[in-house]
């Protein structure tokens, strides 16, 4: 801590050896000894002036404290920062309370074709419909389809001009490991990798790249996932931007021959007829489940009175720290225009 700081490592004005030998005579070590001593006692033990020992004190605080700031000034950053991202979708939009956190890491999870991705790849196409964003879409998995956002485009009506500048936005990068997903997120922390109005990150999807690391007592694969939340946490937090990864989910599903009946009725009774049990869990351990501020559970409805062509996916709330509404949900149409 800054406050711990020696004295006499900080080669102040008016503190030569001699005086720093008297401080230190009476246990005035470090920069918060000197502060919260009485400014009379100090000119008194230092043989300083207290124009001089005032003048030490300002010298500390104008070059370890944090620049002052005016409440309007305040007011004005806060205002103009967004908090959150729109998705474009009014109904995921009003789910989450006005879009993706910004700053924060938010969670896609679902089972294997549930629709993550089609989905991934709106919240791609809409965020770079807005303003000057610009989206890094993560890919792992090397099926980012470019004509898929091309057809949803042109669905919608938008000029080969239009979709080139529109798809300039979305900066794709075919990662194939976590050593060098974690490269990535590093050169975007220290700016090495320049990307302006970097509005939203999508990762599609991290399990790929953590599998050959499978289990809680994995300490490699802890290890880089710690560094990537961190790297996210730090990325969201100073560049003002929503960081999305594609989760996947299990199902299993127990085959279990429940107990045969008490004692008393072994005798006119048999087994119980098979019972099937299915769990379904998050993958990436024990460490990620609180990680992300918001997880979006996406399922796709078979038997859904959806329109010809059409296909239902509903979204639920399942974990959040930002939204109040948890385990609330909403339907989502996908289509030839996307999803909407």
């Amino acid at each position: 801590m800054i406050t711990m700081q020696k004295l006499k490592y900080l080669s102040l004005t008016h503190l030569s050896e001699s005086v720093l030998k008297r401080l230190a005579q009476n246990h005035i070590l470090t920069i918060i000894d000197f502060l919260q001593e009485d400014v009379q006692k100090l000119s008194t033990l230092t043989k300083l002036s207290l124009s001089e020992i005032l003048s030490v004190r300002n010298e500390i605080f104008t070059k370890f404290s944090a620049p002052l700031i005016n409440g309007t000034t305040l007011l004005s950053r806060i205002s103009d920062t967004r908090t959150v991202l729109s998705t474009g979708i009014l109904s995921l939009d009003s789910l989450l309370n006005g879009g993706i956190p910004v700053g924060y890491i938010t969670e896609l999870c679902g089972l294997a074709g549930s629709g993550k991705t089609q989905l991934s790849l709106q919240l791609a196409v809409n965020c770079a419909r807005q303003d000057t964003n610009t989206i890094l879409y993560v890919d792992t998995k090397g099926d980012f389809s470019a004509i898929r956002i091309q057809k949803i485009l042109d669905a919608n009506g938008y000029s080969h001009k239009d979709m080139a500048e529109l798809m300039y936005k979305i900066r794709v990068v075919h990662i194939w490991t976590m050593e060098d997903l974690l490269e990535l997120f590093k050169s975007v922390k220290n700016e090495t990798l320049d990307i302006a109005h970097l509005a939203l990150i999508i990762v599609d999807s991290l399990p790929c790249l953590m599998m050959q690391f499978i289990g809680d007592e994995n300490k490699i694969g802890l290890n880089l996932l710690n560094t990537l939340v961190n790297y996210s946490r730090f990325i969201g937090n100073k560049f003002n931007v929503g960081i999305v990864y594609i989760n996947v989910q299990t199902r299993w599903i127990d085959n279990d021959i429940l107990d045969m009946e008490d004692e008393q009725q072994l005798s006119s009774s048999a087994l119980k007829e098979p019972a099937y049990i299915e769990k379904r869990n998050r993958c990436l351990g024990r460490y990620w489940q609180n990680i992300p501020a918001v997880v979006l559970l996406v399922e796709k409805l078979e038997d859904s009175p959806a329109e010809k062509d059409s296909t239902q996916i509903k979204v639920t709330v399942i974990n959040s720290n930002m939204a109040r509404n948890v385990n609330s949900q909403c339907m989502l149409t996908l289509n030839a225009f996307g999803v909407t």
